[in-house]
């Protein structure tokens, strides 16, 4: 017997005695070693399913990881979200921070995944948009509020000197405009100190002008001014919100970087319709007015809105919302006699006083809707057996928040969203 044999023989049996060694002829060696090597194998063959097994195992456990980002106004957020096997793993906060993590476990995977799908439901309906990780974790807070607290205000702290002040402004790309003033004075003193420093807003591409909580004052009681020289000294904005329409004026004029439009008001003037209707937006993609009522500064003829469902104004809007309103049923029959509509993804009628007979409207006009993506009809007065029908409808709608009609002296009273 060979030595190589000799010594395999020892050390995979285990014998230790010499003796035992030669005693055995070599062809029995040579036949066990043959099978000894084949058992080897067949043993790595074995452990090598099982690693594979695991590591299928491992990959089937980790169902997801998504990555979601919301930003507008008033701030810039991400939230992930990740499912490893029974755990399910939620991190959110400020973009450019490790943000909140917070761990969850579920009787299954598949209850795991079953609220891991119901979360991101929730986010993207508020507005958060699907994200590549890496292009999340790069990004910047590009967002920021300016606003005077009450206690800033007794102590005669000026809006514009916060503004002015702050060493990051040219790195912001949207900023919001909160409350200037707690005793009803109007905003033409901040407006004229930011147009005499335009150059430090040539950037921004997001403006919220009004931006004033219910308790700094009542939408109503928000004094603004002409804003046009103030945009047209914002060359790349893209987004403008505003909020009150006391004395506003938008100016007439051509705005084609305008996007997005959105002006909420308890009632919108006359003036600052003609205003829109005067302007041109060619590339405006969203608009959103909220009509309000006769007690505060809407002045009763929901006529004056007809011209704005007309595709040869706006030939990119794919996005319509004539809310907040009394005559909401009559809101309805404008989108459908309009021809805009064809070119809409979204009819927003929300915040009104939308009945049964609005609804009934988008029932029986069903060939001319069925194209659209999202009918919001959230804050409504329609009835149980109404609200049923309309969960019908092949888009995606909104109508929660479901009203009662007030009674007095025999008759029904209903009421806007917003008013004061």
């Amino acid at each position: 017997m060979k030595a190589a044999q000799k010594a395999a023989f020892v050390v995979c049996t285990g014998f230790i005695d010499k003796r035992l060694i030669f005693e055995y002829p070599e062809r029995l060696v040579n036949r066990f070693l043959c099978t000894l090597h084949k058992i080897a194998i067949f043993a790595s063959i074995v452990h090598a399913r099982s690693v594979l097994s695991v590591q299928i195992s491992t990959i089937k456990n980790c169902i997801m990881k998504r990555v979601f980002v919301f930003q507008d106004f008033k701030s810039q957020k991400f939230w992930s979200i990740e499912v490893v096997g029974t755990d399910v793993t939620v991190n959110y906060g400020k973009l450019g921070t490790d943000g909140q993590t917070q761990v969850k476990n579920y009787a299954t995977t598949e209850d795991a995944e079953k609220a891991a799908n119901k979360l991101i439901a929730e986010k993207t309906k508020k507005g958060y948009v699907e994200t590549a990780e890496e292009t999340a974790r790069e990004m910047k807070v590009e967002a920021k509020k300016y606003t005077l607290s009450y206690d800033e205000y007794e102590n005669d702290v000026k809006l514009l000197d916060k503004i002015l002040k702050d060493k990051h402004l040219s790195e912001y790309k949207q900023i919001t405009i909160g409350c200037w003033d707690y005793e009803g004075d109007d905003c033409s003193a901040l407006l004229q100190g930011l147009i005499e420093n335009k150059d430090k807003f040539a950037q921004i591409e997001g403006l919220f002008w009004g931006d004033i909580e219910q308790e700094e004052q009542e939408i109503s009681w928000i004094e603004q001014a002409d804003l046009s020289p103030l945009l047209d000294s914002m060359p790349k904005l893209k987004d403008l919100k505003i909020k009150g329409t006391n004395n506003l004026r938008l100016g007439k004029t051509s705005r084609p970087e305008l996007r997005s439009l959105e002006i909420i008001s308890g009632g919108m003037p006359t003036e600052v319709v003609e205003d829109i209707l005067a302007s041109d937006f060619p590339n405006l993609e969203k608009l959103i007015l909220y009509v309000g009522v006769e007690d505060y500064g809407f002045e009763g003829d929901i006529e004056i809105f007809r011209p704005l469902f007309s595709k040869e104004r706006f030939p990119k809007l794919t996005y319509l919302g004539l809310v907040n309103s009394e005559e909401q049923d009559s809101i309805v029959e404008m989108f459908l006699e309009s021809d805009i509509l064809p070119q809409l993804e979204t009819m927003d009628i929300s915040a009104g006083t939308l009945k049964d007979e609005g609804a009934q409207l988008l029932l029986d006009n069903m060939d001319k809707i069925a194209h659209l993506k999202f009918i919001n009809m959230r804050y409504n007065y329609l009835s149980k057996d109404m609200k049923k029908q309309l969960q019908n409808l092949p888009m995606k709608i909104d109508i929660a928040e479901t009203e009662e009609a007030d009674e007095y002296d025999g008759e029904l009273w209903y009421y806007p969203m917003i008013t004061e």
